[in-house]
């Protein structure tokens, strides 16, 4: 009897062994503890939007460009410290979010509003350089 394990990759035989959704649930589940977002490009900007329901204060948190994506940390307080937790889904403590453009961007932003729990950015594009030569 051959053993055919040894000519699989081990990849697929963890999918064999764990089902073909087991790494996607793995890494659904690693994204849960941060903000949900969308990003949108337009002719001259680019719009982000986070989920960021139940933040006290927006102006707490830590936004940075760093190339084309978007960097936000921050922290959802928990307003029970000192109560004992017996069921818990909602976010709470440090969380931080690396959003990707997909666009170059003005590191300052034209317009930024948080309301209902829900954080739009707007930044501008910043203008393509040609790079053809003319002669």
């Amino acid at each position: 009897m051959k053993n055919t394990f040894r000519k699989m990759p081990w990849h697929e035989l963890a999918r064999q062994f764990l089902g073909e959704d087991f790494f996607e649930d793995m890494q659904t589940a690693a994204r849960q503890d941060e903000p949900a977002a969308d990003v949108y490009h337009g002719e001259n900007e680019v719009i982000v939007v986070v989920n960021l329901p139940g933040l006290e204060n927006v102006r707490a948190l830590d936004l940075k460009l760093e190339g084309n994506n978007l960097i936000i940390k921050g922290d959802y307080p928990s307003p029970y410290e000192g109560y004992q937790t017996i069921f818990s889904e909602r976010k709470k403590g440090m969380f931080q979010k690396v959003i990707p453009l997909q666009a170059s961007v003005s590191k300052r932003y034209t317009h930024a509003r948080y309301r209902r729990g829900v954080l739009e950015i707007r930044f501008p594009k910043k203008p393509r350089q040609n790079r053809s030569l003319q002669i």
